[in-house]
């Protein structure tokens, strides 16, 4: 009984040091990390490193580091935002007012060309998750694809000294000019998805000659070689996506009829329906369809049904983007999946570069790669006199 009770007490005193350890442990990580406060390591406003990193970085478990910051939280110093992570409060800083924290507010403008387009909204997430991470406050602004409106924008950020702007401007668009207001208040901008080659800038884009061909490597090696193409957007100049197209059909020596390519405009319901009664009147006709993004391929979708052409046993069907409707489709759409968050995350890592360390830098161009997502609505391609018949009936 004694030495039971001996062992005991032991465990007793062992536990007792091994509990005073892990309470000196927490208060050693509390004060380190209010000392980076204090020094300003972490800026007012800004996120601390991800919990897992921290924890990595201390040498602890997260449900240490939790405990460990629960009383900077408590005080002030920490505010934890959830889903977003936790950021350095206004009492952080001796002296800050709630004013004082209005003033310091930094916003980086986010200028798109059709906010209603679920690419875009996509897009933005992701830009609005990585500005916040940052310690900044996201702008949405929307030119409706019209250059005026781009151009009255820019002049509008520049005027009202914004800390950076991330511009996806419309490529069948000229340049705005404007860039040039942003240079001369030392705004720093970077663009996404398209930019010209005298820019001079960062920028951050899709190699989509790349995601054209994996589309129409796809479709060559199911048969099809008579492939209409879906303009996605307005313009005058054909955008890159039926460039690739166009080439790469030339390389197959197959040729591209002019009923081959369904111009923007016939893309509402009514026009659709009428363009794909032309087409399918014409001879040869298509056996697959690349649209140019998700939201033309899903108005096509719904047209070939309403003809009575069954998808993908009569006609194929490849779309762009990679939206996150195109997998609950009646028939899943295969589609070319665009990095939209990876992309939106380096937009904002890059500009934040510009604005916190140098606007002096070298422009930096980051090319991100596409990739196709088969699904349902492709098969191989159907036998020619299988298809006249379906074309003329």
């Amino acid at each position: 009984m004694i030495l039971h009770f001996s062992s005991r007490r032991v465990q007793w005193q062992l536990g007792d040091m091994r509990k005073s350890a892990a309470v000196l442990k927490r208060e050693q990580i509390t004060a380190q990390l209010a000392s980076r406060l204090e020094k300003g390591v972490y800026p007012e406003g800004s996120f601390l490193p991800p919990e897992r990193q921290l924890a990595e970085e201390f040498g602890v478990s997260r449900p240490t580091l939790r405990k460990s910051m629960a009383p900077l939280l408590k005080a002030g110093l920490l505010v934890n935002q959830q889903g977003v992570g936790t950021r350095v409060g206004s009492k952080a800083v001796e002296g800050s007012s709630a004013q004082a924290v209005r003033d310091g507010w930094r916003v980086i403008a986010l200028l798109l060309p059709d906010i209603t387009n679920r690419f875009y909204v996509e897009l933005t997430e992701a830009v609005e998750y990585h500005a916040l991470q940052r310690g900044y406050q996201l702008l949405l602004c929307n030119s409706r694809h019209q250059l005026a409106v781009e151009e009255t924008h820019l002049r509008q950020l520049a005027q009202r000294r914004v800390d950076g702007v991330i511009l996806a401007h419309d490529p069948h668009l000229a340049f705005p000019t404007a860039m040039a207001v942003l240079r001369e208040a030392r705004i720093p901008f970077v663009h996404l998805f398209s930019s010209p080659a005298h820019a001079l800038a960062d920028t951050v884009m899709l190699d989509e000659r790349d995601g054209a061909a994996q589309v129409m490597r796809y479709l060559f090696s199911l048969g099809h070689r008579q492939i209409a193409f879906c303009q996605p957007v307005a313009g005058e100049n054909p955008h890159p996506r039926e460039r690739a197209y166009r080439e790469l059909m030339a390389q197959q020596q197959c040729p591209v009829l002019p009923h081959f390519v369904l111009p923007y405009r016939d893309w509402d319901d009514a026009a659709c329906a009428a363009a794909l009664e032309r087409v399918f009147a014409s001879q040869p006709a298509p056996t697959a369809f690349f649209a140019g993004n998700d939201r033309v391929a899903l108005v096509l979708l719904k047209n070939l049904s309403i003809m009575g052409l069954d998808v993908p046993n009569d006609v194929s069907v490849v779309g762009f983007d990679n939206l996150r409707f195109t997998e609950h489709l009646p028939v899943p759409l295969t589609t070319v999946d665009q990095p939209k968050r990876e992309m939106g995350r380096r937009a904002v890592e890059l500009l934040v570069e510009r604005i916190e360390i140098s606007q002096d830098l070298a422009p930096r161009t980051e090319v991100f790669r596409p990739h196709l997502v088969i699904r349902s609505s492709c098969a191989i391609a159907p036998q020619r006199e299988r298809h006249v018949a379906l074309a003329l009936r």
